[in-house]
């Protein structure tokens, strides 16, 4: 019996039903099959799309935008996961004024920024989930009230400072 096949929309290539992912975008109207490296890629670009699309108030990225991601990924090898850390990081835990629509602040150096920003959250987080784990003992400590009617030790440091 013949295995059948289906044409990834991404990479043009065969490969069996099993393997072919169908999958509509929510801004599409029909869905495309993809092969699970395709559907990977089209899940980042998407998660892009919308990121950028948030930070900058956009309703949807420009070709300066695209053409900016794309020369970053060639130059330096970012993938978009990275190229959303450090735009997120640069305005909003930076708080850098957002002048222009474009990527050109995803640099060597703000994405090392970033990343040690992001190691430094995950050491807190990591040092916060040692601690809800800890089992602390209490103990409660009962106070006994002063009954005793002779005199206390406790001096008025009111009138000790009058008297100096």
């Amino acid at each position: 019996m013949a295995k059948t096949t289906l044409k990834c929309y991404g990479c043009k290539e065969d490969f069996l039903r099993e393997e072919i992912i169908n999958y509509c975008s929510p801004r599409a109207k029909t869905g495309h099959n993809y092969c699970p490296k395709c559907y990977k890629e089209k899940l980042a670009r998407e998660e892009f799309y919308e990121t950028v699309c948030k930070i900058f108030g956009l309703k949807a990225p420009g070709p300066r935008i695209w053409t900016d991601r794309e020369r970053i990924q060639k130059k330096y090898g970012y993938t978009d996961e990275t190229i959303i850390d450090c735009l997120k990081y640069i305005y909003e835990v930076q708080g850098i004024k957002k002048l222009t629509e474009s990527l050109s602040l995803v640099t060597p150096i703000n994405v090392d920024k970033m990343m040690a920003y992001k190691r430094a959250q995950n050491f807190r987080k990591n040092l916060f989930n040692e601690a809800m784990k800890n089992n602390y003992r209490y103990e409660k400590i009962t106070v006994r009230e002063n009954n005793d009617e002779e005199e206390s030790d406790l001096y008025d440091l009111n009138v000790i400072a009058r008297m100096e």
